[in-house]
């Protein structure tokens, strides 16, 4: 009833034309002070709960609302997957209170990007969590491993692996002859070069309308396709 009194004395003061609606029957006070009075009548927006990280308030059409973010998904203004909630690790949330993982099999937390747990650190397949269920992943394009740093796709050598048996390349010892020394440049395929970094080989792949031109080693245009002569082709 308290709670009830508080939240009509400040509608009253700041003459505010939206409906006020709490989701939970234990909205807390100290949250009052916070809520947008001057709710828009017409649109659908986002504001921040003034201590937890997961909650928020949303104005639709001038009703308020106290809402909550899914288990793995923190209030953001931008980078939305529900509501106004985004992934967990894009979202700063300073000294707010962060929800504990809520768990189901293949998904520490509902929602997320998480490695296999029965593979090793080197793989190409990640799974991507929602609401609870998980859904297996294979990095794209062909070449990269998955970083869980990251929660995306990263190069072999970033993640502590070797492309090697990936790619079934070997990056040749000190080409300096290459043209494109230090990092060497190699045909791999009509879509593909192989550049070395510290001698890992990382796949390069070209646009959708592009070619590889195996003189150049660099992409090309579709429709330079004809101007193309494959010569020089290197593969190790």
């Amino acid at each position: 009833m308290k709670s009830i009194i508080i939240l009509v004395a400040v509608y009253a003061i700041f003459n505010c034309s939206c409906q006020i609606v709490s989701a939970n029957p234990a909205f807390q006070e100290s949250a009052v002070a916070e809520i947008p009075l001057n709710c828009p009548i017409e649109g659908v927006f986002g504001y921040p709960h003034p201590k937890a990280c997961d909650e928020y308030f949303q104005c639709t059409n001038g009703t308020l609302t106290h809402e909550y973010c899914p288990n793995g998904l923190l209030f953001s203004e931008t980078g939305h997957v529900v509501g106004f909630c985004a992934y967990s690790w894009n979202v700063d949330c300073k000294d707010k209170t962060i929800p504990k993982p809520i768990s189901s099999p293949g998904c520490p937390y509902q929602f997320g990007f998480f490695a296999e747990s029965d593979h090793s650190p080197c793989n190409v397949f990640y799974s991507e969590c929602s609401w609870g269920v998980p859904q297996r992943r294979q990095c794209e394009p062909h070449g990269l491993f998955y970083d869980d740093r990251i929660k995306g796709c990263n190069w072999p050598d970033q993640v502590g692996c070797s492309s090697e048996s990936l790619l079934n390349f070997k990056c040749p010892d000190e080409d300096k002859g290459n043209r494109y020394w230090p990092y060497p440049r190699y045909y791999y395929n009509e879509a593909s070069i192989v550049t070395c970094v510290q001698g890992q080989p990382r796949l390069v792949n070209c646009g959708a309308d592009e070619l590889v031109d195996a003189a150049s080693l660099t992409c090309q245009p579709v429709h330079k396709e004809e101007e193309t002569v494959n010569v020089h082709k290197r593969r190790f």
